[in-house]
């Protein structure tokens, strides 16, 4: 047996693993989001702009990439709309702590647009999970 026959297995079975799936999915958008604050900060934008675009195209990658891929559930519009709902509630979050960050503090985006993610990974896992997987909760597939 090669030694790629001998992997295969085991990344299967870490991929199966919907905490990994999460994480693969959120690295993406994080990069995403990393993406438009610090190049748009580059560009003079506003984080407060720059955070509602991220909010709009990061959200919507995020849904899709955790209703297919971690959740393994269908896209579902009401879900979407759950999903972005409780994105949304964190973007007041992700406002201030950017604020904290490089208005309050004075660190540089590339600084403080990655500290700012990794804060919200753990607050939109929670959101996600309740959003996609609402039906675990006893409360119907919506």
């Amino acid at each position: 047996m090669s030694r790629e026959t001998a992997l295969a297995p085991r990344i299967r079975a870490l991929i199966d693993r919907e905490p990994l799936r999460y994480l693969l999915c959120g690295g993406l958008c994080a990069v995403v989001n990393n993406i438009i604050l610090i190049g748009g900060d580059g560009l003079g934008l506003h984080y407060a702009l720059l955070t509602a675009i991220s909010w709009a195209l990061a959200g919507s990658l995020g849904y899709g990439l955790n209703a297919r891929f971690t959740f393994r559930q269908p896209w579902r519009g009401r879900a979407y709309l759950r999903f972005m709902g409780g994105v949304a509630l964190g973007v007041p979050l992700s406002l201030a702590l950017l604020a904290l960050f490089v208005s309050l503090l004075r660190l540089p985006m590339w600084f403080a647009a990655p500290a700012s993610t990794l804060l919200m990974m753990v607050y939109n896992y929670a959101n996600a999970r309740l959003a996609i997987m609402r039906r675990l909760l006893g409360k119907g597939s919506a």
